[in-house]
């Protein structure tokens, strides 16, 4: 049995008018998305259907969805439905609980799903506070809205075989460890079976303790001065003697007694739950909880054999299914924890009847699920109601799909980003971040991440990030000579584009029009005509739709036609020999092999030679080859030379010196960091 999905509609920040569907990994779900955008409030409607704690199903007023437009007291109505279904033992059986046997429907697809719909009404007829009605039914039915004849009560025994356990952001196991059948603790001992001779060693040894205690003469005649005031003042038959004594008459009040300690070191001092750490209690509370499943698991299968065990079933209250929600597991918890805390949750949720969600901020965290698996929520910026978005990925399995998704993997800061940047390599990591602290705009102020994805599979990080409403810009490289740049990049990005999404002047017309890579025109200059509006810039255009070029050849050579002073000169503090170049001696035929030799180097193999590069173009390829195309580190060089340029230039030279197509990026960066609403 499965959780499927999750509809949500009225509900706190999700709106009637703008429904959400929350749909359901089989294993681990994860939501992830800004503060305030509506994480809690899908884990307070699977509270709301099925808390194993009462307290958090009941509806409150508090739980109506108010619209921006609306008077907060006009009359609300709320709807949570949860959808389960019923994957295949085998090709030709499914399993379905026999408690929900006869309350299955049939989807359009044939599959079986249960359903169960939570109602709610907040009215004010009768009081200007409002009243809340809600009813809980199952449906027999697909329709979106039900017809009276589909639903039936859902009974209080049924609701309880569902289980949610909710994990909040502050995890205090003190809570757990009451005597309580709220209580992970309490619920384990209430269900232990204890023989008759258990019980009676239990009183025995309680009974001895209060023997013990009559023969103290201190707590005697404390006993005996608090019975002599209680009879000074009450004068009633009924309660008239006072005794201290231990409350031990049985074994559920010795059982209350019972305390969680620690062992803290080789001499065997103890420490009680109470004292721990923040962090500690986080991972205390994770403890119980997963030995409360792992005991569930191992009754569930001694009843499944046929085995006896040490606790009653019927007191346990097994589950049909189980949910473990857990709100920010990285609260109070350094990183190295939270790989663990991971595989528990997915260990946990192997079992063919459970499933965990979990809603976090960490990118640690993020960074080891898989992006299948997460589901982004951010406000609509006219309604400021919650969209829940599952990320759009590529469907196929192969390499392009590992790919992307080991790519997200590596960057999961990107679904925290306010703006992504996303460039060639790792030289943009390091160059970006300064350029754009040149125009005030520092990455991480502004919540910007500059992921190197190498210019691979842009059209799919496009489609990823217009999936969760992050917006993007992309530098690529035009690698102008080198066999397929040019011309060759602008038509692949113009055939990412329209193909991506709708473009004003970009279409499948467009691509024949480009000339070669190979073509003597240089990319910057070109134009074509449209009817309507007349000529128009290509890489104009292309920067119009947030698609930058690194020219003539990538942020590198950039970089060095930039600051050539800075770039193509010997940093002798570091130790830097610099390249080793031409000698007056050599002769012609041999210094045209060195320089035929240089451009191959450069330009890589199958180049047209250097037509489109100034006239020191040997000088400066010579320094890039020195600093970026040997053993050197690319992001180590950068950042050593930008601390040379910083002692060299006052910040608005840099600026009035960077590269004119990184300027351009860097103020379009502000333009759009201007119409991002909080």
């Amino acid at each position: 049995m499965r959780l499927k999905k999750l509809y949500i509609s009225g509900f706190k920040s999700i709106s009637n008018e703008s429904p959400q569907t929350l749909m359901l990994d089989s294993s681990l779900t994860t939501l992830i998305g800004h503060n305030g955008t509506g994480k809690s409030t899908a884990l307070e409607a699977l509270n709301k259907l099925f808390s194993i704690d009462p307290n958090l199903r009941g509806l409150s007023v508090n739980d109506f969805n108010v619209p921006c437009i609306e008077q907060a007291d006009t009359p609300k109505n709320l709807v949570v439905e949860a959808w389960f279904d019923f994957p295949k033992l085998d090709e030709n059986s499914v399993e379905i609980p026999h408690i929900i046997n006869q309350m299955v429907a049939t989807d359009d697809s044939g599959s079986l799903l249960f359903r169960v719909r939570l109602e709610g009404s907040l009215t004010f007829d009768y009081s200007p506070t409002g009243e809340v009605e809600e009813d809980i039914w199952t449906v027999s039915s697909t329709k979106k809205t039900p017809d009276d004849e589909d639903k039936s009560r859902l009974s209080g025994a049924i609701r309880s075989a569902i289980q949610v356990n909710y994990i909040p952001a502050n995890r205090d196991p003190l809570i757990q460890l009451r005597y309580s059948s709220k209580a992970i603790l309490g619920r384990l001992l209430k269900a232990i079976r204890w023989s008759d001779v258990e019980k009676e060693n239990f009183e025995t040894k309680a009974s001895d303790l209060n023997a013990v205690a009559k023969t103290s003469p201190a707590l005697k005649q404390l006993s005996e001065a608090i019975d002599t005031s209680w009879k000074s003042i009450y004068k009633g038959r009924y309660l008239k003697d006072a005794d201290l004594n231990f409350p031990l008459s049985n074994i559920d009040e010795v059982l209350k007694l019972l305390q969680l300690h620690f062992n803290s070191d080789e001499s065997g001092n103890k420490m009680d739950a109470s004292l721990l750490s923040d962090g500690q209690k986080s991972l205390a509370y994770f403890a119980l909880t997963k030995a409360l499943f792992d005991i569930d698991k191992s009754i569930q299968l001694a009843s499944n054999s046929g085995d006896t065990t040490h606790f009653d079933a019927e007191k346990m209250k097994l589950p049909i299914f189980s949910l473990m929600s857990l709100e920010e597991p990285e609260n109070h918890l350094s990183p190295h924890y939270l790989g663990r805390i991971i595989k528990l949750i997915l260990d946990y949720a192997e079992d063919g009847n459970c499933q965990a969600i979990i809603s976090t901020h960490s990118a640690s965290i993020v960074g080891r699920i898989e992006p299948s698996q997460i589901r982004h929520f951010s406000l609509n910026s006219d309604t400021k109601s919650t969209a829940i978005t599952k990320l759009d990925l590529p469907k196929k399995e192969d390499e392009k799909s590992k790919y992307i998704s080991e790519a997200v993997k590596a960057y999961p800061e990107i679904y925290f980003a306010k703006l992504v940047i996303l460039g060639e390599g790792d030289s943009e990591q390091v160059i970006l971040p300064k350029i754009l602290e040149a125009f005030s705009t520092e990455i991480d102020t502004h919540s910007i991440s500059i992921v190197p994805l190498g210019g691979r599979h842009v059209n799919h990080f496009w489609r990823l990030l217009e999936s969760i409403n992050i917006p993007y810009i992309t530098l690529l490289d035009l690698d102008l000579d080198r066999n397929g740049g040019g011309f060759g990049r602008l038509n692949y990005a113009i055939k990412q584009l329209y193909t991506h999404k709708n473009v004003t002047y970009f279409h499948d017309k467009i691509p024949p029009l480009l000339p070669k890579w190979n073509d003597a025109s240089h990319p910057k200059d070109f134009e074509i005509d449209y009817k309507v509006v007349g000529k128009i810039n290509i890489m104009d255009e292309l920067e119009k739709n947030n698609v930058f070029f690194s020219s003539p050849l990538d942020i590198d050579y950039s970089m060095i036609m930039s600051f050539s002073d800075v770039f193509c000169s010997k940093d002798e503090v570091h130790g830097e020999r610099g390249p080793k170049g031409e000698t007056e001696n050599e002769s012609p035929k041999d210094k045209a092999s060195l320089e035929k030799s240089l451009i191959n180097a450069v330009l890589k193999e199958s180049n047209e030679g250097a037509t489109h590069y100034s006239d020191n173009y040997l000088n400066n390829f010579l320094w890039y080859k020195y600093r970026f195309l040997g053993t050197k580190s690319k992001p180590a060089s950068h950042v050593r030379l930008f601390s040379k340029l910083e002692d060299t230039y006052t910040p608005e030279e840099i600026k009035e010196k960077l590269p004119t197509e990184l300027k351009r990026l860097a103020l379009k960066t502000q333009k759009i960091l201007e119409e991002i609403i909080e």
